[in-house]
């Protein structure tokens, strides 16, 4: 087999290795309302395990480039790998929603060392910026699709058993890493975590972080909270959100591509972005029937696959910094907005009503329209400066 073909193949298997982690995320999502059933939690109880999970990966993601350069990037997505599935078989095996947060947290340990570490494996081995993105947020889209579907399925037959199926998966995710990646590690400086923060003096790159960290609040608030708000069954939640994970998909991939090679890359975010306040507004307060509800979720996963392929692409191009620092420092502030957001819904669904969170998830993404189009001109001139665009 020539170079190029085990490049094309180690690539391949990253990108199996991403869909199957970030169906790790989406897997819980059709299983909290039984979890809070089976073990008498509040709302604010349940989203701790989206909290700590997305909490553990801001932090972690401080770390992640330095400890690839240390270790080697291959290493550290396996050993990203095995702490998922090691983590997962323990949340199957728990007992208490306390015990569920601190084993959520050691899987986010698990996707913070593995997630960032992929990016920068797959922009090495596809070598082209923008496809090696698209072909990120694809498995992202897919993962996030059939994960609630898998949590769907296997969840109807108990709260345990997509935990258990989640830990099988990663560890075929561990082997397909171990067996085809393969990739020459370069001797790199390692860089002190103070050049992550450093990232933020460029205007432009700050200004997508914080939109990225602003734009996470809302969608982690909808792939949190909305299982208890709509009042689903467990198969009918993980169908619901499988819908959405395909048009996550779409969006992320076809779309966006179409409409990065057309638009202007900062008016295609407000534009998502004035669409997904419309969104958060309806959802919560417009007097629509359920099922109208249910096709909005659906229909939102295509504003969203859109809004993180955009941000990711422009984290990498607009910063101006090595690739890991840039992604790194762009991880931090997403994960930090998505990691508020659960816990956040439950504390205020509890003391205002049912609704009331998504006024917040509305208020979240309007300012991040006021902020994008703020900074629109800065970022557009940074994306057309950088050679990988063009």
């Amino acid at each position: 087999m020539g170079s190029s073909a085990r490049q094309g193949v180690a690539a391949w298997a990253i990108t199996a290795a991403c869909l199957i982690v970030f169906m790790g995320i989406g897997v819980v999502d059709p299983i909290l309302p039984e979890i809070g059933h089976q073990l008498g939690a509040t709302p604010t109880q349940v989203e701790l395990l989206f909290t700590t999970y997305l909490g553990v990966m801001a932090v972690m993601t401080l770390f992640a480039g330095n400890i690839g350069t240390r270790l080697g990037r291959r290493r550290v997505a396996l050993l990203g790998l095995a702490l998922i599935a090691v983590f997962a078989l323990a949340c199957g095996l728990s007992g208490s929603i306390p015990a569920l947060a601190v084993f959520r947290g050691g899987w986010g340990l698990g996707s913070a060392l593995f997630t960032p570490t992929a990016l920068v494996l797959l922009l090495a081995l596809i070598g082209h910026a923008e496809k090696a993105i698209m072909r990120y947020e694809a498995a992202i889209g897919l993962g996030m699709s059939m994960g609630p579907l898998l949590g769907g399925v296997l969840g109807s037959h108990g709260w345990r058993f997509p935990f258990l199926g989640a830990a099988a998966l990663m560890l075929l995710a561990l082997a397909a890493v171990a067996v085809f990646v393969r990739v020459p590690e370069k001797r790199e400086p390692v860089r002190p975590v103070g050049d992550v923060f450093r990232a933020y003096r460029h205007p432009a790159f700050l200004a997508v972080g914080i939109t990225g960290l602003l734009y996470y609040f809302g969608f982690f608030l909808l792939l949190g909270y909305t299982p208890l708000f709509l009042h689903l069954s467990t198969l009918g939640l993980g169908l619901t959100f499988f819908g959405w994970g395909l048009l996550l998909g779409l969006g992320s991939t076809l779309l966006a591509e179409r409409l990065l090679h057309r638009v202007r890359a900062s008016r295609i975010v407000i534009g998502a972005l004035a669409g997904l306040t419309l969104l958060f507004v309806l959802l919560g307060f417009a007097p629509l029937a359920s099922g109208v509800k249910i096709a909005l979720v659906v229909l939102s996963g295509t504003l969203f696959g859109l809004m993180n392929a955009l941000l990711t692409t422009l984290s990498v191009e607009v910063s101006h910094m090595p690739r890991a620092t840039a992604t790194s420092a762009y991880n931090f502030l997403r994960w930090l907005g998505a990691a508020a957001a659960p816990v956040t819904s439950g504390v205020v669904a509890e003391r205002l009503g049912a609704p009331v969170p998504y006024a917040f998830g509305a208020v979240a993404v309007a300012l991040a329209v006021l902020l994008m189009a703020l900074a629109a001109r800065p970022i557009d001139a940074a994306r057309s400066s950088d050679p990988h665009v063009h």
